[in-house]
């Protein structure tokens, strides 16, 4: 009886422990990627200002990505996944005369909705939301 007790319990942990890797690692993300792109002010539902949206693309090559916004210039450069979170670290060289924000750069918070990948950076009021499917 206490080897089949023993056996039920391995398995249930077993179980929960497969259930509870639901992180997305590098190599689950190789690939084109195209969805949305929006900016959001969080502190005024009223405030339009500084909103900007548009169409997405980026490609993932090994930790190498390429692409952003179809809203600002394009990024190119390396990212690293740390727990919950996708860092962004742009290589390219890019004129003062935009909100840098606004480039695939920095540190966004990784989730899904369904089949589409979400990517959300706050700075301030305001979020920067790229929400992509695999093609």
């Amino acid at each position: 009886m206490k080897v089949y007790t023993l056996l039920v319990f391995l398995f249930a942990c077993f179980i929960i422990a497969s259930c509870k890797n639901d992180k997305i690692v590098p190599q689950q993300l190789q690939g084109t990627y195209k969805g949305s792109f929006k900016s959001l002010n969080t502190a005024s539902a009223n405030d339009r200002s500084g909103l900007l949206g548009g169409s997405a693309q980026v490609v993932i090559s090994g930790n190498n990505y390429m692409g952003g916004s179809s809203a600002v210039q394009q990024s190119r450069g390396s990212y690293v996944i740390t727990g919950n979170n996708i860092i962004f670290t742009d290589s390219l060289a890019h004129t003062a005369d935009f909100n840098w924000s606004l480039l695939l750069s920095g540190t966004f918070k990784q989730s899904t909705k369904g089949d589409s990948l979400v990517w959300t950076k706050t700075l301030g009021t305001y979020n920067y939301i790229y929400t992509l499917k695999k093609q």
